[in-house]
């Protein structure tokens, strides 16, 4: 008999890897209240009764940030939302890397493009190896890193203060700057 594992703790968000489809750092929701795992996708199409082809979305932001999968279709089945929606959908089967644990899961395939994380773990993914603090994200997973935000304080241009030296360019709003 094999020794029992300790659970490790993670946050209500993560980042996660997908290795078996080559993903990296999808951004994932841990919800205990769901059953089953589902992640983002668009242009599903069956290949023979066995097979799917995919797009995973990969970004919120910019939903043509795709990465192509084809799986095996473990099974189909009906899930009703928190919000009583029934659908039917597909599940295939992945490898699921959150730090330094990998697990086989089985995830449904559906449109989450107006839900923030591509990616719900749900319960069954997570018993045996996570426990989830709901006051925390990202305890075993970088966040992703923050974009840099430009200014938003009007339109800005380049003013050369010494037509005869390279490095004399600065930058200043339209609305002036004395110099």
């Amino acid at each position: 008999m094999s020794e029992p594992i300790e659970p490790s703790t993670i946050g209500w968000r993560e980042r996660v890897d997908l290795p078996d489809w080559g993903i990296e750092g999808i951004e994932a929701k841990s919800d205990t209240g769901a059953r089953s795992s589902a992640i983002d996708v668009k242009n599903l199409r069956f290949e023979g009764e066995e097979m799917v082809t995919f797009e995973v979305a990969l970004s919120r932001a910019d939903r043509s940030h795709t990465r192509p999968v084809q799986a095996k279709v473990k099974r189909r089945t009906v899930v009703k939302s928190s919000n009583g929606h029934v659908s039917d959908r597909i599940v295939v089967e992945t490898s699921l890397k959150v730090g330094e644990i990998v697990k086989s899961i089985d995830v449904s395939l559906v449109c989450r493009k107006r839900m923030q994380c591509r990616m719900l773990i749900g319960r069954s993914a997570l018993q045996h190896h996570f426990v989830v603090d709901s006051s925390q994200a990202y305890l075993l997973t970088p966040p992703k890193p923050k974009a840099k935000r430009k200014k938003s304080s009007g339109k800005r241009k380049k003013i050369k203060t010494n037509p005869d030296s390279p490095d004399s360019d600065t930058e200043a709003n339209e609305a002036g700057v004395s110099r």
